[in-house]
């Protein structure tokens, strides 16, 4: 049996047996019970809301698991994307460096890169410092290294092709600038003034003469790349070509016993164009061979290898 009591503030609760043992009594405050009431109350709900809230965060969790894998992931490319960048960097410091080796072995000169300051972010050599004065992130690094090559890229393509084509036109002067032997022989008279082996008058010799044994018939080679101009007989140079070489070139090759070219062929250095002969006014089979600068003749001597 239990019995219940108030006393001021506090609850009396006396348990009395129904043998013949004496009743028991418990004495609790009013704010204890209802602190115990509460709790009683207010725990179950608590547990369900949380209950509730793990559910939720539960079903959230493979989402948060794959959002977190994909980060990684994606954090790793872009740390390689930032290494690619800088291997990129890298590659563009060596074709400059390369562009200047060009322009020094072709003995030519040329801008190069524009000087810059690293906080610019132009100068690829200087990017690495650059970076290692300040903490950069993977993203900072790869921007600022594709913000340099977008910058670097263009230019140095408009470089390398400028030099290309100067390097090109080099060539193609080198080519043309009639530094081969025509044939293979004795200089037997040379470019100046002379006494004529047939008029006998003091007169100016604008050409080289190579003869020598066996020589008739040999062949006469192009000694730069130009075009055809003329080829046929020519009064006293007897069967005379005329080669245009550009670049204010021209070269005379006479006395020829057999021509082999046509006017408007282009020869390159080293193509047979006719054979050694002795028509026109000539004493014995020889080669005359005459080279222009502009118009005026000049030493052959100073072309041959």
């Amino acid at each position: 049996m239990t019995v219940l009591s108030r006393e001021n503030k506090n609850i009396t609760i006396m348990v009395v047996p129904h043998s013949q043992k004496p009743p028991v009594s418990f004495k609790f405050s009013l704010v204890f019970l209802q602190c115990v009431g509460f709790i009683l109350i207010f725990v179950p709900i608590l547990l369900v809301s949380f209950f509730n809230s793990y559910n939720s965060a539960k079903a959230v969790f493979p989402e948060l698991e794959q959002l977190r894998l994909d980060n990684q992931i994606k954090s790793e490319l872009i740390g390689q994307l930032a290494n690619e960048t800088e291997k990129m960097l890298e590659n563009l410091k060596r074709v400059q460096n390369l562009e200047q080796e060009l322009l020094e072995l072709n003995d030519m000169e040329g801008p190069g890169p524009e000087p810059v300051t690293p906080t610019t972010q132009k100068d690829p050599p200087s990017f690495r410092s650059y970076l290692a004065t300040r903490e950069y992130t993977s993203i900072d690094r790869t921007v600022s290294g594709i913000e340099v090559l977008q910058e670097s890229l263009p230019e140095q393509e408009d470089r390398m092709s400028n030099l290309k084509e100067n390097i090109e036109e080099q060539q193609r002067r080198a080519a043309a600038i009639p530094s081969r032997w025509p044939t293979w022989g004795k200089i037997t008279a040379r470019f100046g003034w002379r006494t004529h082996p047939i008029t006998r008058v003091r007169d100016f010799h604008p050409a080289i003469d190579i003869a020598g044994p066996n020589i008739y018939g040999r062949p006469v080679y192009a000694t730069g790349t130009g075009k055809v101009t003329f080829a046929g007989r020519r009064s006293t140079y007897g069967n005379l070509i005329i080669i245009n070489h550009g670049y204010g070139y021209e070269t005379y090759y006479a006395h020829l016993s057999k021509i082999k070219v046509k006017a408007g062929d282009a020869v390159k250095g080293g193509t047979v164009i006719g054979y050694v002969g002795s028509t026109g006014r000539s004493t014995a089979p020889h080669l005359h061979y005459e080279v222009h600068h502009w118009g005026k003749a000049v030493n052959p001597v100073k072309y041959l290898p």
